[in-house]
This record gives structure tokens, C-alpha cells and sequence, in this order.
């Protein structure tokens, strides 16, 4: 698809992968509407993109919230028109066993970002649809794709946004509507590790032969599923060669999964 020009939402807008597909998007030409719930980061982002000759628009929200997702696609409707381009880069979450996790947490850990990726395309589908065009593109995890022990709240949700995004792509074959799962490997830059230092310890140590990235990074990965309308796009290439070992051999890559992956502090059955 075509970027200078378009209309794109991007929601996780305030950091990461989100913040750093929002400035490449705009640096190409793109008209970007910022979501996620910080509200002054998003209009210090706003600012820094218009100051470099691009369009911005901040709009704070809680996807999670179905009404709050009503009123992004409303007031972008009337204000804006209908978006091009969906990227749901929104989510969080701690790496927990099952058992260490609190009650409330696993709907927490479901909300972004299942929910808020699904409310998101909900509201502006029906006017994608009616102009016959667009790019849906949901930021996936890895972990969607093989599951590694000690994060089974995470895991699950993220194996729903995976699981959305492919039925999506189901419902909308005879369309000229695309839709891409992306999959980086571990953010370098991300404030995700630095917020969660335990989370880090937990991934497996299979990991570490597959190359760290950084945000930017990412977002040129994103830019280039964008431009060759991308059904499904890995970044690096290593984590694909990974995945590839996962569908081509399934027990050896669980096997290397789990064996190097988090095991409980005690006593073990």
C-alpha cells in the first residue's frame, strides 16, 4: 500500500514499537492518529512530529474499554475520515506461572491486547469495508507462534490477538482489505524490560541466539509489511528460521522451549 498520504491508527502510540512506528510513518508522509492511555506523552509525541513537518493527532484512550474505542472511531470518522491503516501495537503484561498470577491480572493481561485490538477494528471495520481498502496489521509475540513455560497469562492472550488477527484475515478473503501478523523479537530500547527486570530472566535461553532489535527497527520491519502487503512478516530473520523449526520439527522446538525456559524456585514434582 501506498503510505505517504494515508490515515493511520496506531495504538500503544506513547512507547516502544508503537512510538516508533508513529514517527516513521509521519517521516514518510503519513497522517497518524496517536492512541494509548498516557496523555502527555502522546501530546509530546503530537508536538514532536508536527515540529518535524508531519501530521499528528493525540487521542487518549483506554482500548480496553469498548465505549472508549466507540469515541476514537467516532470523533476520527468525522474529524478525519476513514483510516487506511489499523497497528495494534498496545500490551503489556508480566511473565507469571499460572499459579503466581492474581485472579484480577489474567482479565487485565486479556485487555491488551485482545480487546483492545478487537474493539479497535471493530469500530472502524464497517467503513474500511465500504471503501474496499486498508491494512489491518496486529503487533504478535513469539510466544503466539511456540509457548514457553512461565508466562501462561501472557501466552494466552497473546496467542488471542494471533488467533483474531488470522480469523480476521479469514473473514475479509474476498476483500481488498489485508492483514498482517508481525512478530519482532525482543526490543532492545523497550520500557517494557526495564519496568519488568524479572520478566527478562524468564525467556527461554533459546532466545538468545536470536538477535535482539530495537524499536525502530521494528517499525521499518512494520513499513516494509505495509509497503509489500504482507500476509505475515518476522523480523529478524532468525526468528523466523526459529519458527520455521517449530512448524517443520514441532518436539525438538518445544523441547528447546521449555527445557531452557523458567522453572519453578522449591520443590518440583
Amino acid at each position: 500500500m501506498k503510505i505517504a498520504g494515508s490515515l493511520c491508527v496506531i495504538s500503544g502510540a506513547s512507547s516502544g514499537i508503537g512510538k516508533a512506528t508513529a514517527l516513521e510513518l509521519a517521516r514518510r508522509g503519513a497522517r497518524v492518529v496517536l492512541v494509548a492511555r498516557r496523555a502527555q506523552v502522546l501530546e509530546q509525541l503530537e508536538g514532536q512530529i508536527r515540529a518535524a513537518g508531519g501530521l499528528a493527532w493525540a487521542f487518549p484512550a483506554n482500548l480496553s474499554q469498548s465505549q472508549e474505542a466507540m469515541r476514537l472511531g467516532e470523533w476520527v470518522l468525522r474529524e478525519l475520515g476513514t483510516p487506511d491503516t489499523l497497528i495494534h501495537s498496545a500490551g503489556a503484561g508480566e511473565w507469571r506461572f499460572l499459579d503466581e498470577t492474581p485472579l484480577e491480572d489474567l482479565q487485565r493481561l486479556m485487555d491488551t491486547p485482545y480487546f483492545a485490538a478487537a474493539y479497535l477494528t471493530r469500530v472502524f471495520l464497517p467503513a474500511m469495508l465500504q471503501q474496499n481498502r486498508g491494512f489491518i496489521l496486529s503487533v504478535c509475540s513469539p510466544a503466539s507462534r511456540l509457548v514457553w513455560p512461565g508466562a501462561t497469562g501472557y501466552v494466552a492472550a497473546r496467542w488471542a490477538l494471533n488467533g483474531f488477527t488470522e480469523a480476521l484475515r479469514a473473514d475479509l478473503y474476498h476483500t481488498n482489505l489485508q492483514v498482517c501478523a508481525f512478530f519482532p523479537s525482543k526490543i532492545s530500547d523497550s520500557e517494557y524490560f526495564t519496568h519488568n527486570t524479572d520478566t527478562e530472566q524468564r525467556i527461554p535461553r533459546i532466545g538468545r541466539f536470536i538477535p535482539e532489535i530495537t524499536s525502530r527497527q521494528a517499525a521499518l520491519g512494520i513499513v516494509r509489511a505495509l509497503e509489500q502487503n504482507a500476509r505475515m512478516m518476522f523480523v529478524p530473520w532468525q526468528l523466523q528460521a526459529f519458527d520455521l523449526l517449530a512448524r517443520w520439527f514441532p518436539r525438538i522446538a518445544e523441547h528447546l522451549a521449555w527445557t531452557s525456559g523458567a522453572r519453578r524456585k522449591g520443590p518440583q514434582g
